[in-house]
């Protein structure tokens, strides 16, 4: 005999109670989500980036001052050169360098050229001209024999060494050179200053 419908009305409602449990109890087991907190939400933070400085800020590197001139620094009528020197490329117009122009034109194969270079070189009162025949005859001739005696390291260039200095008066000097020659003394050569034209010239020299 077929069930009434009272009876399955019954047991339909026997059955929500249960049905409404079971969500309960789902509900229960699944965790409700945590709110984030503010510091998982934030967003990564960046390195700041340091301010570039505007042209008009910009530091310029100041160059190094200059450091003071030592005192007792050596006069223009004064010769600096010191024993021991070994003479190749003297600054032009220096007293070593008027010695080795000295050598140079006493080693020109050229005679004349020689001389002439040799009379540019002298200061100008050893430019009087008896002095001047007497100088080229003797003793100009005399240092074109014997020029190898003054070279030094090498023969066939004009390098010198220095052996002694010495100040004769406020502005004349002797400079010697060393002689290659045994037993030979240091060969002095002459060096004046000349205040009103501010250069040296060669005097009395025995190269």
């Amino acid at each position: 005999m077929a069930p009434s419908r009272f009876a399955l009305f019954g047991f339909i409602a026997m059955l929500a109670p249960l049905s409404a449990c079971k969500k309960d109890e789902a509900a229960q087991a699944t965790p409700a989500p945590t709110p984030a907190t503010a510091e998982e939400t934030a967003p990564p933070p960046t390195e700041a980036k340091p301010a570039e400085a505007k042209p008009s800020e910009a530091v310029e590197a100041k160059p190094a001052e200059a450091a003071p001139a030592p005192s007792g620094e050596m006069k223009p009528n004064e010769v600096t050169v010191t024993p021991g020197t070994i003479v190749r490329t003297p600054p032009e117009g220096s007293p070593e360098w008027l010695v080795q122009q000295v050598l140079i034109a006493a080693m020109d194969p050229d005679e004349a050229k020689g001389w002439e270079r040799f009379v540019s070189l002298l200061s100008d009162d050893q430019k009087i001209e008896k002095a001047l025949i007497s100088r080229r005859e003797l003793n100009f001739a005399a240092s074109r024999r014997k020029v190898k005696l003054f070279l030094f390291e090498d023969p066939t260039k004009p390098i010198y060494k220095v052996d002694r200095v010495q100040q004769e008066e406020e502005n004349i000097w002797r400079i010697f050179v060393h002689n290659n020659s045994p037993d030979s003394m240091p060969t002095p050569c002459q060096v004046r200053f000349d205040p009103a034209l501010k250069k040296w010239g060669v005097g009395i020299c025995s190269l």
